[in-house]
């Protein structure tokens, strides 16, 4: 009895020695596993106590599935790179050395991590140009992180949360810098490059019309102004044309703001109504040609309207003059329209349009003595 229990530990320990002793062994005739890795390679080193070949084999995990190619030559120290790794990954892998007698010992399992890729971040646009007071969008991508918020900054002008750029008002060419920076790691940023250009001149002329009258053969209306101003940056320059002779502006050019003269003249023009232009125009600038509508109207000079008047002499021989009355009103009262008559005809020149005017006469004698009123007649002056 004794002697079979005995067996029985040298049993158990014999199979123990055999599940120990390889694992055992590997420590210690493959030692001083090493890993340096980059993102997407891990260089192993190890050494071996006897000259042998190299190998590994490795994968995602402790089934491995890939083995890099054999290197046959014997050495102690061993040192292999595998590449074509996936970046930030975990990796288990076996070094495997066989010595010149072919006897092939694996090491224990070890793992690595490839190193992450760093975040980028891009900004597009890289450059632009912009006006003065304009508006750009930019847009920012971020690389290798799940966190692809940015915080954005400019050097002038402003810009939004969301990436909205509004340059700064500029008289001459400004450079400014527009900057992405990733919120995961504020180490990480990205520019473009932005040109801010003053905005071009814009030309405002007003009034957009102007209106003359004047009467046929009578003097030149009054001239009038024009303004004209530049209501946006830069220097702006201008020149005047018009569309009918008689009408002019004075100076034809100048630099705004200036308000030009606008003269009519009638001379030769007839009764009616005449349109022309005034056109300003600036060469580079919004809002040009700008056009003011210029309308002249001629009438015809007032119809002078007159009564004549004639009448019967008297019979007496003493009567040297006559008077003549005039009124509003049939019958009266009238009054003293002209005195000491010598003819038998007068013309009233003092009538005015579309009234009706009743008159009479008297005669006078050479004692002072006045007649009475010869019978009333009535003239309708027209009204033109």
């Amino acid at each position: 009895m004794y002697g079979k229990r005995n067996l029985s530990w040298v049993v158990v320990l014999f199979f123990a020695l055999l599940i120990l002793l390889p694992a055992a062994f590997s420590q210690t005739w493959i030692s001083g596993v090493n890993v340096a890795v980059t993102t997407d390679e891990a260089t192993i080193q190890w050494v071996t106590a006897a000259p042998a070949n190299s190998q590994i084999k490795y994968g995602a995990n402790a089934n491995y599935g890939r083995r890099n190619i054999l290197d046959p030559v014997l050495r102690n120290v061993h040192g292999m790179t595998l590449g074509g790794l996936s970046a930030g990954k975990l990796y288990h892998f076996r070094v495997l050395s066989a010595d010149g007698t072919g006897s092939l010992v694996t090491s224990m399992d070890y793992t690595f991590t490839t190193a992450a890729l760093p975040i980028a971040v891009s900004v597009t646009p890289v450059t632009a140009t912009v006006t003065s007071e304009g508006t750009l969008q930019f847009s920012a991508r971020v690389s290798n992180c799940s966190d692809v918020s940015v915080t954005w900054r400019a050097t002038a002008g402003s810009i939004t949360s969301t990436g909205l750029f509004h340059a700064p008002i500029v008289t001459v060419d400004q450079t400014v810098t527009v900057t992405a920076t990733s919120v995961a790691d504020p180490t990480k940023s990205n520019s473009a490059t932005v040109t801010v250009k003053p905005s071009p001149p814009a030309l405002s002329v007003t009034p957009a019309g102007l209106s003359f009258s004047a009467q046929a053969g009578g003097a030149n209306p009054e001239p009038a102004n024009i303004s004209v101003t530049n209501t946006r940056g830069g220097a702006l320059t201008y020149a005047v044309s018009t569309d009918a002779a008689w009408l002019t502006v004075s100076p034809p050019s100048a630099n705004a703001p200036s308000s030009p003269r606008v003269a009519v003249g009638i001379a030769g023009l007839i009764p009616g109504t005449y349109t022309g232009h005034v056109t300003v125009s600036a060469a580079g600038a919004t809002g040009s040609p700008a056009t003011v509508a210029v309308t002249l109207t001629i009438t015809a000079p007032p119809v002078a309207h007159y009564v004549d008047l004639s009448w019967r002499a008297s019979t007496s021989d003493h009567v040297v003059g006559y008077n003549a009355y005039r009124s509003t009103t049939t019958g009266g009262p009238y009054t003293l329209l002209a005195s000491a008559i010598a003819d038998v005809t007068y013309t009233d020149h003092t009538v005015l349009a579309g009234t009706t005017y009743f008159y009479v006469v008297t005669a006078v004698d050479d004692g002072a003595l006045e007649s009475g009123y010869s019978t009333e007649v009535q003239a309708v002056v027209p009204s033109q």
